[in-house]
């Protein structure tokens, strides 16, 4: 299944695939977030590497990906982010994640991303 893109209102785009969606807005002077929804696993997780990428390459600001509506995450997800972390430290730029309360967080934990990737539980956190 290919992934579908439609413009929203402010020109955001929101991708789909399998069960996964992702929707990229722009917050602060200079932060982007992608906002997660569905499971990040084997299936979906080359969409999230391809949108993080994407703000990589075209965006000159920092990212926060936003998992607070995100209902799973596997091994291939965490290495994702934890990729894309080091990507943004290399290019001087700023990543961050935006998780609640419940399995994700208790991946993040357990793994000892925490102790890497900045973890915020809203992006104004990332503001101040």
């Amino acid at each position: 299944m290919k992934p579908t893109g439609s413009d929203s209102e402010n020109g955001d785009t929101i991708h789909t695939m399998r069960g996964l969606t992702i929707d990229r807005n722009h917050f602060g002077p200079d932060w982007s977030s992608l906002a997660v929804s569905g499971e990040i696993d084997l299936a979906t997780v080359d969409e999230l590497d391809k949108e993080i990428k994407s703000v990589l390459e075209s965006d000159g600001g920092n990212l926060a990906v936003d998992l607070r509506t995100s209902d799973f995450m596997d091994s291939t997800g965490l290495r994702c982010l934890v990729m894309a972390d080091r990507s943004f430290r290399e290019a001087d730029r700023k990543f961050a994640l935006v998780v609640a309360n419940g399995p994700i967080s208790r991946l993040i934990d357990l793994s000892g991303v925490d102790s890497t990737i900045q973890i915020v539980s809203s992006p104004d956190e990332l503001l101040t």
